[in-house]
């Protein structure tokens, strides 16, 4: 955490070091430190899928990805 919550957005990093805030779910992607959002019972799915690539890229996975994040 020393590495990175000084480097978030505005002030949350700091926020969050000082008071042991924590983060859940949507929070973790609004302050930028996640790239998607699924939702939990999605996440069987998504695990099984992932594993399923033939040949995972970068780009698979990116959509893969985008086709189960929440917005």
């Amino acid at each position: 955490g020393g590495y990175f919550l000084p480097r978030l957005s505005g002030k949350i990093g700091y926020y969050l070091a000082l008071t042991g805030f924590r983060l859940k779910g949507r929070d973790i992607l609004k302050a930028g430190i996640a790239t998607h959002f699924v939702e939990s019972e999605k996440l069987p799915a998504l695990e099984k899928d992932l594993i399923a690539l033939k040949s995972p890229s970068t780009e698979n996975i990116a959509d893969l990805l985008n086709s189960y994040h929440m917005k």
